[in-house]
């Protein structure tokens, strides 16, 4: 017997939440995450003539949402009041579209650099062969803030920020991010 549809209404978390809760659930900040979606606009727009359609953000949200926190499909499709299969769907059509534009941003060193690099890291930890670039994160020690403060206390118990390196052979900076509120799982 086939199930009659159900319409939900659907609450957009950029209109619930500011840009240290959106990084929070979503690990984007509300500008990144309108960028997303605007990226994926073109994938991710429904051929649907239907009126309950989930738009492009919404469908970018309920991916981030999943990617931020690695919860169990039917957990996230409910807080987004939608069903698993829709969830499923909608995950696979965003990851999809980012790997398809992945190579606009992911960029890996080119053949000599490499070799250059495997050799380099090899001389100073020879008990790790073929590394390119080395990756960690650290809590960095904040004074509380005045708004949020809460959400800059980690784990340890004092206010931090989470900051991300990742360096070359020869211990140059290529990237570093420092957003994340100290509570954030790291």
């Amino acid at each position: 017997m086939r199930r009659e549809h159900v319409f939900r209404d659907r609450t957009n978390p950029l209109d619930l939440y500011d840009d240290l809760e959106l990084v929070k659930r979503f690990r984007f900040d509300r500008q990144t995450i309108l960028q997303i979606a605007d990226l994926l606009q073109e994938d991710l727009e429904s051929s649907t003539l239907r009126n309950h359609a989930i738009p492009p953000v919404m469908k970018v949200l309920i991916a981030l949402r999943f990617y931020a926190s690695g919860s169990f499909q039917n957990i996230i499709a409910d807080t987004f009041n939608i069903d698993q299969s829709t969830f499923s769907r909608t995950t696979h059509s965003v990851s999809n579209a980012l790997v398809r534009r992945a190579h606009k941003f992911i960029k890996f060193p080119s053949g000599h650099v490499i070799k250059e690099n495997k050799v380099k890291f090899y001389a100073v930890a020879n008990f790790f062969p073929n590394v390119l670039e080395l990756i960690d994160g650290t809590h960095v020690r904040i004074i509380a803030p005045l708004q949020h403060e809460e959400q800059f206390v980690n784990r340890k118990g004092y206010h931090s920020i989470i900051v991300q390196v990742i360096v070359n052979a020869d211990s140059q900076f290529i990237n570093i991010v420092a957003k994340w509120p100290g509570s954030s799982h790291d």
